[in-house]
């Protein structure tokens, strides 16, 4: 155990609870809602009218309220149209029953690692490893 509290036992006990843990949402609503809106937003801000971001935000206050990260990535010029995709594809399949929010979590986050992390960091030299978990926390 280290200085957390925290041991392989207690989070593969938790790993298992996370696993067998139901949505507490319809995951293929959500999605489909998430998209729908999605497209319309692009559509919105693709307007010859020149719709600005407040603008955009009144028509779907009820989208930007609920996920204001999400409404803030979409309005930004360039945003990781992948990442956002493979998000709302994984929602499709926890609706289906075809993977857990559990597993769903795992997939996104070795997507963005790497994506995202794995690209900057130094390459291991021959013979060394890089820190575990279990390293890093006898150093505090």
């Amino acid at each position: 155990m280290n200085g957390l509290g925290v041991n392989r036992e207690s989070i593969s006990a938790l790993a298992a609870e996370a696993e067998a843990k139901p949505a507490d949402f319809n995951a293929t609503e959500r999605s489909a809602y998430i998209r729908k809106t999605i497209q319309q937003i692009k559509v919105m801000k693709a307007s010859s009218v020149g719709y600005n971001k407040d603008e955009i935000k009144s028509g779907f206050a009820e989208f930007a309220d609920n996920y204001p990260g999400l409404f803030d990535m979409i309005m930004k010029p360039t945003y990781d149209e992948k990442s956002l995709s493979l998000m709302i594809n994984l929602l499709d399949k926890m609706g289906s029953g075809h993977t857990s929010q559990h597993q769903a979590s795992i997939k996104v986050g070795q997507h963005l690692m790497n994506e995202y992390v794995n690209p900057v960091l130094p390459p291991t030299l021959p013979g060394q490893s890089t820190p575990t978990a279990s390293e890093d926390s006898t150093d505090q």
